[in-house]
């Protein structure tokens, strides 16, 4: 139950930061002014296709979901902590771009983690015990 539970999130999380990373990624370039900006704008557009690969990776229960979560989680984390020095202007401390990327890193390794339990190959289990050592 609490696995099924985790792997609702995950995906409703993947696919809206999907929507929302692809969307903007695309609206804001002409608004990113500076290589840093521009750099945020380039891993929310990146994390909104990895949002939206690992969602399908992971509903469909394939291995490389693990690996494409780990990237989203990564990219997702150095634009939450980035947006925070690149945009958020003179008063933008970096105590406050360290509590952005930490939490956002917390957020992802639940995915994370979803992603490699849900995607674990199962042992088989044999028919009955006289398949055992046979």
């Amino acid at each position: 139950m609490g696995k099924t539970v985790a792997w609702i999130l995950s995906l409703g999380l993947l696919l809206l930061t999907g929507w929302l990373g692809f969307y903007n990624g695309l609206t804001e370039w002409a608004g990113a002014t500076t290589l840093g900006q521009k750099s945020v704008t380039a891993g929310v557009l990146l994390y909104g296709i990895l949002g939206f690969t690992t969602a399908y990776g992971l509903f469909r229960r394939k291995g490389w979901s693990f690996t494409a979560a780990i990237v989203w989680g990564v990219v997702i984390t150095y634009v939450a902590g980035a947006a925070v020095l690149f945009y958020g202007g003179p008063d933008a401390g970096i105590g406050a771009a360290l509590a952005g990327a930490g939490a956002t890193a917390l957020i992802a390794l639940g995915v994370v983690w979803t992603a490699k339990v849900i995607t674990r190959a199962q042992p088989r289990a044999p028919a009955d015990s006289s398949d055992v050592g046979h």
